[in-house]
């Protein structure tokens, strides 16, 4: 598939970067917006079936916004509907994407610190890179894609080390908070391999909102209850949906035209960006050493597993 798309810009390195980083830098703030979201709709921390209907919802509602974007957008409106044939595809991929992946992370931060929470998230980015080589043997793993994941996730540490906190091990926290990113690690093989004839916006949108719906229904089962107190809590909502949505429909379209770990590998941004944003909100300083010596290693990182990409597509063309 990566032969068949070459010459497309949406293949070209600077613009895979440019969208990768809007895609994550948009992620990046759902931590403080949906701790802000919390508070707004006055959830209590424990209270995992309220917190997974507010997941559901707002992932029913990105996928809705897809939906109708992509109506409103795409000439042919019939390749947006879901035919009988893309339901089973479209259904795993929000299946590992959206529903598994958010209820174990809702489940398992809960037992976590926030560092180790932000540490395991780079398990996504480095099991992508690992799925991908055994899936595709043009993205076949090499030292220096190896050195660029341990790279990138050696920044995570440095911005999340506080001298304690790492240690130790939990099935029911750290063990589901890496079940989660692995589960979103196969979110993106699926969706490079269900891409081909199907729009982006299409598998997005419908994938979030199954999994969105199946979330919101394991919510309500598990006696859950989201009450809308004022026009907040709709706006909150809103704005996490819409840039659910818009983030996922972009990460789509890059794994459509290029190689899983070209990609994923970017999802070690989001802890960083995580950091910013909610440093931001909270009127911290942004600018420590820790900080910026992790932003350091993790763009390194990135560079070095897609320079590896790169150079093993010339190999090929010589």
């Amino acid at each position: 598939m990566e032969k068949k798309h070459e010459g497309n810009y949406k293949t070209n390195m600077f613009f895979v970067a440019a969208v990768a980083v809007i895609c994550t830098m948009l992620w990046g703030t759902a931590f403080p917006a949906i701790k802000i979201g919390y508070e707004i709709f006055r959830i209590d921390s424990g209270d995992i079936p309220t917190k997974l209907i507010f997941a559901g919802a707002r992932f029913f509602l990105a996928g809705i916004i897809v939906i109708a974007l992509g109506l409103l957008t795409e000439k042919n409106k019939r390749t947006m509907l879901l035919k009988k044939k893309d339901i089973l595809p479209v259904a795993v991929l929000g299946f590992f994407q959206t529903f598994c992946q958010y209820i174990l992370l809702y489940i398992g931060i809960v037992h976590i610190t926030g560092t180790k929470s932000s540490i395991l998230t780079s398990v996504s980015a480095f099991g992508s890179v690992l799925l991908s080589a055994v899936f595709w043997k043009s993205d076949r793993l090499n030292l220096q894609k190896l050195l660029g994941c341990m790279i990138g996730i050696a920044g995570i540490i440095v911005m999340n080390f506080d001298g304690g906190g790492l240690l130790g091990f939990t099935l029911i926290g750290d063990g589901l908070v890496i079940l989660s990113n692995l589960s979103g690690a196969i979110g993106n093989i699926v969706s490079k391999k269900i891409s081909e004839n199907r729009k982006p916006a299409q598998i997005s949108g419908w994938q979030l909102t199954i999994g969105g719906a199946a979330l919101i229904l394991i919510g309500i089962i598990f006696g859950g209850k989201l009450n809308f107190y004022n026009t907040e809590c709709a706006a909150i909502l809103i704005y996490l949906a819409a840039m659910a949505g818009i983030a996922f429909m972009l990460w789509t379209m890059l794994l459509f035209y290029n190689p899983v770990s070209k990609v994923a590998v970017f999802n070690l941004l989001i802890p960083v960006f995580g950091t910013m944003w909610s440093s931001i909100f909270l009127s911290e300083n942004i600018f420590t050493f820790n900080n910026l010596l992790s932003l350091i290693l993790v763009c390194s990182g990135i560079f070095l597993v897609n320079s590896s990409s790169l150079q093993h597509k010339k190999v090929i063309k010589n």
